[in-house]
Order: C-alpha cells, then sequence, then structure tokens
C-alpha cells in the first residue's frame, strides 16, 4: 500500500520556506535564489532516476515568521490541499505548534532545522526528523566538551534561560555542572512572550546584579531567545570579562550581524558553543563539492564562500552560500531515506526504516546516523569559539578537535 501523496511514478514533497521579503525591515539577510535552489536539487535527483523510479513532485509554501498564522495555513495547505507525503525546509515556530500540525495531526513526515526532542517526544515515532542535532542532545555534548577540556574551571557559572527553557538546565546543565564541581553563580529565568522581550530584559538587569554580587564570570545561554544581540549586548556592557557558552550556534550569526554593524568590541567575540566543520573546512569537502557542482552547473553562478559577504542592489546580504546548503541538505536527506524504504513507500516503512537505519550519508557534516529514538543526525562536534576577525565578519576558531559524538 502507497502512502499519501504516492503515486506509482511520483511522490509529493512539500517545501516550507522562510519569506524573507516580510523580513525585511527586521534583518540584513535576503534569500531570494532558495526556491530555484530547492528546484535545482529535485531536478538533480529526478533526472538520476528519482527515488526507486518516482520522480519528485515539489510543492512549495513560504511563510512569514512575524506572522505565525502563516506557518499553520501552509501546513494545512500542503497536508489538506495538496496532500504531501513529507515536508521538508526551515521552520520557525517555538511554541512547536507549525512541526506538530505535520507530523502529529495530519501525520506526514517532517525533514527540517527547527527540531527539538521536546517536538520528537511529543509526535509519533520516526516522524520529525533533522539532519542537524537537536538542542537538548547539543548541550549534553558541550557540558561533556566542557569537562573534557576543564574550560570552566575557576569559573563561577550561572545559567541564563526563558521559562520555556528552564527544563533543559534543571535537566541538563545543572547535574553537569555538579558533576564538574565547578562554583555556582545564579540561574536566571526570564519570561519571554511570543516576540516581545520587554519584561524579559528588565528581569535580566535584576540578575546582571546577582551575578556581579556572587562573581558570576562564565554563563550557560540555554535557548536561541536569550542568545540573541539584545541579551548579550546588555550582558556584556555591564561585565564584560563574562565567558559566554550556548547551546545554539545562532551566535554565529549574531556576532557576524554586530560585525558588520562594526559594533566594538563584538559581544561575541570568544562565545562557545558545539559545531562541526568551520565553513571553509567545509568548502573543501567532497559533500560541498558535490552540492557546489550541481548549483553552479544549472545556474552558471559561483557559490561564494561562506566568509563572503555578497550584497544585493539593495544592499541586502545575499546569502547563497545558505540558500545552496540547506536545499541541498534536505532534498538529499529525504532522498536518502525514501531510497531505502523501497517501492512500498509508505509512512509505516518510512519508520520501519528510519528505526534501523545507522549511519547515514548527511551533506552538511561527517559522522550521522539516525536510528530508534535518535532522530537527529549529526555527530560531529567539538567546541569552537566566535571570533569576529575572521573573513568579512568572523567565524567559528576550534577549541577542540570534532569528533563523532553518536555516543
Amino acid at each position: 500500500m502507497l502512502g499519501t501523496g504516492v503515486t506509482a511514478d511520483a511522490v509529493k514533497l512539500g517545501v516550507l520556506m522562510v519569506d524573507f521579503e516580510c523580513l525585511a525591515g527586521v534583518i540584513d539577510e535576503a534569500r531570494p535564489d532558495q526556491e530555484q535552489a530547492y528546484r535545482i536539487y529535485i531536478t538533480d535527483i529526478n533526472n538520476k532516476g528519482g527515488i526507486n523510479g518516482r520522480k519528485i513532485d515539489p510543492v512549495i509554501k513560504s511563510y512569514c515568521p512575524l506572522n505565525l498564522q502563516t506557518e499553520l495555513a501552509a501546513c494545512t495547505s500542503l497536508t489538506e490541499d495538496n496532500k504531501v507525503f513529507a515536508v521538508v525546509g526551515t521552520f520557525y515556530d517555538p511554541s512547536g505548534d507549525a512541526q506538530l500540525c505535520f507530523s502529529k495531526r495530519h501525520r506526514t513526515i517532517v525533514i527540517a532545522d527547527s527540531i527539538t526532542q521536546a517536538l520528537v517526544d511529543a509526535g509519533p515515532a520516526g516522524f520529525m526528523l533533522t539532519p542537524n542535532i537537536s538542542p537538548e542532545r547539543r548541550l549534553n555534548v558541550i557540558m561533556s566538551l566542557l569537562e573534557s577540556q576543564h574550560t570552566l574551571d575557576g569559573k563561577t557559572v550561572g545559567t541564563l534561560s526563558s521559562t520555556g527553557n528552564q527544563r533543559r538546565v534543571t535537566d541538563v546543565v545543572a547535574p553537569a555542572l555538579k558533576q564538574l564541581g565547578v562554583k555556582r553563580g545564579t540561574d536566571a529565568t526570564v519570561s519571554i512572550t511570543g516576540g516581545d522581550t520587554t519584561d524579559a530584559l528588565t528581569q535580566l538587569d535584576s540578575f546582571i546584579e546577582r551575578w556581579k554580587g556572587d562573581g558570576t564570570n562564565a554563563v550557560i545561554l540555554v535557548g536561541a531567545e536569550v542568545a540573541s544581540k539584545q541579551f548579550v549586548e546588555k550582558i556584556k556592557e555591564v561585565i564584560p570579562e563574562m565567558q559566554l557558552v550556548s547551546d545554539t550556534t545562532e551566535i554565529l550569526d549574531a556576532g557576524r550581524e554586530e560585525q558588520k554593524a562594526h559594533m566594538s568590541p563584538n559581544p561575541y567575540d570568544g562565545a562557545i558553543t558545539a559545531e562541526g566543520q568551520t565553513g571553509i573546512e567545509h568548502t573543501k569537502t567532497e559533500h560541498f563539492t558535490y552540492c557546489r557542482d550541481i548549483w553552479e552547473k544549472a545556474t552558471g553562478r559561483k557559490v561564494p564562500s561562506p566568509n563572503v559577504v555578497v550584497r544585493l542592489a539593495n544592499g541586502k546580504q545575499n546569502d547563497i552560500y545558505s540558500e545552496v546548503e540547506d536545499a541541498c541538505l534536505f532534498t538529499s536527506f529525504f532522498a536518502t531515506i525514501a531510497g531505502k524504504v523501497g517501492p512500498d513507500l509508505n509512512t509505516d516503512n518510512w519508520v520501519r526504516t528510519v528505526d534501523s537505519f545507522g549511519p547515514i550519508d548527511d551533506t552538511s557534516t561527517v559522522y550521522a546516523s539516525i536510528h530508534k529514538g535518535k532522530y537527529d543526525a549529526d555527530d560531529t562536534y567539538g567546541l569552537v569559539a566566535y571570533d569576529p576577525t575572521i573573513g568579512d565578519a568572523g567565524d567559528w576558531v576550534h577549541v577542540t578537535p570534532v569528533q563523532n559524538v553518536t555516543g
């Protein structure tokens, strides 16, 4: 029996993208070619025989992160109107409603970037996957690497999280810090409602005073919200020597934005997280060469280095590198799993395949695996720190070598 959206010669694949035009007044980045990128990689897969002889039939939808109802509307359209078998792409819904709209409400496979273990646990097993790493597992990896390198020895360590991420502090960070035996500073929790951080920033002021009083000189930032510029700038302005450790690599984008804005000193300078290869290292791999060659053959345009800022006529950064990386990654990841499922492509066979898959080819990284209970693939990590002096806007430098962190 074939699954929803699957016929003898085709499989419908939803593609979810951020509408960067709606963000024009908010961020410096633009991705005008992202739909073209997805079509290029899907066409390449189809030209090479598709998935067990089936062509991928893409249905592409975009949404505005400033209005999350548009993301939910895209879910309804892709599942109920277009009846796709799976959806790939970029999600942004901190509540998880959009992700669960696909996997739980409509039992549609999701392969995306913003996937937490909590979301995976809330939906049917094997329906929600990411070629990246969940924030919960990344945090475990970070704490393990910090322990192995004695990075926090002699520090007084506090934490900063929103109420929505406080559980990660309780379940992961606090026990790890206790095991490390480091001196503990204040654990700060702020309340963030939607996109309004007014109250949270006021609450942060009082916590900063407590950090000054108890000598906290290292803070672990849990969650992307508290790692954003408005929080980091305030912390570093008052306590410049504060060592920041974040559980999200989004601090790289934030640090680069500060560098482009000529913020000196850059508040993200030296901020630590866990990451795999740097962008430059990745461009020397077979995976990048594969993705790059397909794009350049189809467009006649070069993929710029990740450390080179390309500007559009309106002054916005044209993020071609990310367009290529995301489209190549998500489409190939889906095709790899669907291809192994075999001719009887349906959700039951998909889950059975995912649960027994093991090591998997992931164009964004070196080591990767999925199996029952582990639906975030990326296993290639070491500690990195942001250095604003690299390239046009800064990049990671390794604190430890990358390694296979599967276990």
